[in-house]
């Protein structure tokens, strides 16, 4: 599905309309209606736990970015400013007031997504943003909800991925990004108008990490996104993302997710029932 690509005015009107940071309750749920949204920069006045049930979002903070597969889930803090896209994903958000967490959220965390916690948001759809505020049931619902989340909030990897500080690294990252199969680093350190001896040197010192380290994650992370359609060949999806054997994809996907390509997309399809509505 091609990206609506949304800008920071519809965005905010968008939002506006939904009304989430006027809503009575202390907590609610919003299931994305917009097909293929890609949201620019925005902030909500409630901490938001963004979870996709089918399909990968991307998360954009100042100095990262985030790739979400069902298995994973963010919970964003009230006031940092974020741009999302979800292209074909299936996306229930949870609105909490920050209150409803005993310690202050002062970064974006991402973390698994336990079982119980899945079935809960699935469940939570029953509760969206013009919920009466006095529902007891719904109050203690996410009450549970937001003791469950905060000892998951220390686990887990984050599929991240760092953007870079100063532009020529910034744009050799979005070269990368257009074709992660065939990125180098003399493509990218002349689309980022530099020599690739400063472009290996600053790109470490602004991300912590190598270029070659930082190719391998983001094909990675390209794989996680092809990996969670139902359909998705491993092999195919290898080749795509610009792997030369199978063992190196099964290692360098190990590595950042901690299964086999394999075992994350068994895990990725959605269980029976979790794309549809609760009536």
């Amino acid at each position: 599905m091609q990206a609506r690509v949304l800008t920071p005015t519809e965005t905010a009107e968008h939002l506006a309309q939904l009304g989430l940071d006027q809503a009575r309750a202390r907590a609610f749920s919003y299931e994305d209606a917009l097909p293929g949204a890609a949201y620019a920069w925005h902030t909500h006045a409630r901490h938001q736990l963004l979870c996709p049930l089918i399909g990968t979002a991307r998360l954009e903070i100042e100095d990262a970015s985030f790739l979400l597969p069902p298995q994973r889930a963010a919970l964003i803090p009230a006031g940092e400013p974020h741009a999302m896209s979800r292209r074909d994903a299936s996306i229930v958000s949870i609105y909490f007031e920050p209150a409803s967490f005993p310690s202050p959220l002062t970064a974006v965390r991402i973390f698994e997504v336990s079982a119980l916690l899945r079935e809960m948001v699935i469940y939570a759809r029953r509760w969206p943003v013009a919920r009466l505020p006095d529902d007891p049931a719904a109050n203690t619902f996410f009450a549970a909800m937001a003791d469950l989340i905060g000892p998951l909030l220390d686990r887990g990897a984050t599929y991240r991925l760092p953007r870079g500080k100063t532009r020529p690294v910034q744009r050799a990252i979005e070269c990368a990004l257009r074709d992660v199969a065939s990125a180098d680093l003399p493509r990218a350190a002349a689309f980022a108008g530099t020599t690739e001896r400063t472009l290996r040197r600053r790109f470490r010192e602004e991300t912590g990490v190598t270029w070659r380290a930082f190719v391998t994650r983001a094909r990675v992370l390209q794989a996680i996104d092809l990996l969670s359609s139902p359909s998705a060949s491993v092999t195919r999806v290898a080749v795509d993302v610009g792997f030369q054997s199978l063992g190196a994809f099964a290692a360098a996907f190990r590595a950042v997710t901690g299964q086999t390509p394999r075992e994350f997309r068994k895990a990725a399809r959605p269980s029976p029932g979790g794309g549809g509505h609760e009536s």
